[in-house]
Order: C-alpha cells, then structure tokens, then sequence
C-alpha cells in the first residue's frame, strides 16, 4: 500500500503512513494556518476571555478589518506573480484625497448636490486607483524594471503628489451621508464595510482560480520561461493584475475616508508592513505562483484580533513589534519543517509506484 514503509518502529511501519498521500504544499500551508490561528484564540481565551470575546468587541474588530483586509488582498495578489506592491497605501491616500476634495468642494456640491457629489467622488477615486495599477503594469512590462523598484518608486511620486495637493494638512468634514452609510450595519451587527469585502474577496477568488487569467498569474510566478514557451498572454496578464491592486488599494482607501472622516497623506502607513506579513501568513510565495487569496481573509481578522488583544492589555508599541515578528519567524520556520516532512513523503510515494510499475527487486528504501 502507497502509504506503508519499511521501519523498526515497535508498531510495524513509520509515522510517516499517517500522513495523506494527496497532500501539498498549499494544504499544509493552510493547516499550519488554521492551527496557528486556533492557538492564537484559545491563547486570547485564556487571557483575556470575556473582556475580548464578547459582541461589542467583537464587532469592533469587524469594523476595523475592511480597508487592512483589501489592502492585504492586494499585496497578495501581486505576489502571486513574484512580485510586490509597495504603493499601495500610497494609491489609497491620493484616491482618498481625491474623493474628499470632491465631496467638500462648495462649487461641486452646488452644481451637483450631495448625493451626486459623493458619487462622482467615488467614481473618480477608483479611476485614480486604476490608472496608478495601470501604470505600475505599464512600467514593469514595457521597461522591464522589478516590481519592488517600480512600485517603491511610484509610491513617492504618488506620495509627492497627495502632499502638493493637500500642502501636507488633511481634508476634513466629510458628507455624514457618505460617513453614515460606510459606517452602518447590516442587521445592526455586520459593518456594511465588512459585508462589501466579502463580496470582494470571493468575486476575486473565484475569478483567479476559475479563470485563464489567474492560471496564466500562477503561472507566470512559478516559472516565467515555461508561461513564456506555453505562449500565453504574460503582458496583459500583468497590467490587469496591477490594475486590479490599484483599484482595491482605491477601495481601501475610501473606507478609510469614511472611518476616520478626513483623509491625508500617511494615512494608513503602518498597514505597509502588515499587508506583507498578512500576505506571508496566509501562504503567499514572495517568490510567485503559490497561496490561496481567500486565506488572506482570516489571516487578517487573525491579526486585527490580535491588535486588539494588544490594545486591551495595553503592550507598548515595542512589544506588538516584536510578537508581530516572532509570529512571521514561528509560521515560516513551521512551512519550512513540514514542508520538507511532506516532499520526502511524496519522493518516498514516487519511488515506490515507479518500483512497482518496474517490477524491479530493489534494495529497501532508507528509514
């Protein structure tokens, strides 16, 4: 049978017939995920207990999640190609800056009135979104410059830009029926904010793994000379999936308008590194081709919970650091040992069906 070997253990076969003959590397990233995430909670628990586990908190996490959660999203989706994108925060502040310009612009509110105005400024935040991922797309594949260079570089100019318009103060005094309708609830309980990234991360999730561009981004991230030869479309491939980072980033950017009821540049700056972490977490492949999109979400509500853990026990800044990078080093060191557990097994596997397909007398395989 596929799954016995050889051994001296006093029970007859070794430990390694216990472990599935189908898993990979994606199944185990998400197990050490999910492991990792219950042993985060009962730790809370055991804690905290009813001071964080109870609705009001809870809730509050919901609505803390949204504009990190499609931030987070983002950065992994330009991972999976092997790449970064590290403009994110900044397309999110200047469609931010652009959508508060418009929403508090007497001129505008009196030819418009502020239902249409509150619509056009959303309408023209995505379009900056779009076009700052068009351009990031554009730059990485006509001039062939890396994604951490092209989007590092783009992320001053868009910073540079929301700091001219704005003079470095923030825009105030939003619409309240702009703010009211981000900030509600569904049933009372849901943030609406909350519901909306649902939406968007199954949509998204779906379309990636169900269709030709996202098999095309797989692929072009786990080896980019076999996409070349299998001659797919790498070009588009690229500008669309920086486009699409653009307009999430937008997205974020307009809850956070919401949230905070006033926009500027730097806001949002600590999402930058946490967006990276996050994507890391959920299984995402610095090195392209790899991860589930939809393990982004629950990794994002992992660490909004702990955020929040945090904020109760009040932990000095330099403690959420530091917990913040014992848990990247603990998951990554956790990948790195099993994953060489299950490609030893799958070698072990590949060795005997070719045995046996052979018929061959060979000598017994090492313990």
């Amino acid at each position: 049978m596929d799954g016995e070997y050889n051994s001296s253990s006093p029970f007859g076969a070794s430990w390694r017939r216990f472990l599935p003959a189908r898993m990979d590397e994606e199944g185990l990233s998400q197990s050490v995920l999910y492991a990792m995430i219950a042993c985060v909670l009962a730790l809370i628990f055991l804690s905290l207990g009813t001071a964080f586990f109870n609705p009001t908190n809870l809730i509050s996490v919901l609505q803390q999640t949204p504009e990190f959660a499609l931030l987070s999203l983002a950065m992994g989706l330009s991972m999976v190609s092997g790449g970064i994108d590290l403009s994110i925060i900044a397309v999110a502040n200047l469609a931010g800056i652009f959508a508060a310009r418009l929403m508090t612009s007497e001129p505008v509110l009196a030819a418009l009135g502020p239902d249409a105005a509150i619509g056009l400024a959303c309408l023209v935040a995505l379009a900056v979104g779009v076009c700052a991922g068009l351009l990031n797309g554009i730059i990485i594949v006509r001039f062939g410059i890396p994604p951490l260079l092209t989007t590092l570089g783009s992320m001053m100019v868009f910073a540079g830009f929301g700091t001219g318009l704005t003079g470095g103060a923030g825009i105030t005094g939003m619409p309240e029926t702009y703010v009211n309708v981000v900030s509600s609830s569904l049933f009372g309980v849901i943030p609406t904010s909350f519901c909306l990234v649902l939406v968007v991360f199954v949509v998204i999730s779906f379309i990636v793994n169900n269709s030709v561009f996202g098999k095309s981004l797989y692929l072009y991230g786990e080896n980019k000379v076999a996409a070349l030869f299998g001659g797919l479309r790498l070009e588009s491939t690229i500008l669309i999936s920086y486009t699409v980072c653009g307009a999430l980033a937008s997205l974020a950017g307009l809850i956070m308008l919401a949230r905070f009821n006033s926009m500027k540049v730097g806001f949002g700056d600590a999402f930058q590194l946490q967006a990276i972490l996050v994507a890391v977490l959920a299984g995402m492949d610095p090195y392209g081709g790899r991860g589930r999109l939809l393990n982004i979400l629950p990794t994002v509500l992992l660490l909004q919970c702990v955020e929040n853990a945090f904020t109760i026990a009040s932990l000095s800044p330099f403690a959420k650091k530091m917990i913040w990078g014992a848990l990247l080093l603990v998951f990554m060191a956790l990948n790195f040992f099993f994953r060489r557990i299950v490609i030893r097994h799958l070698t072990t596997l590949a060795i005997r069906r070719q045995q046996a397909s052979l018929g061959a007398d060979a000598p017994p395989l090492a313990r």
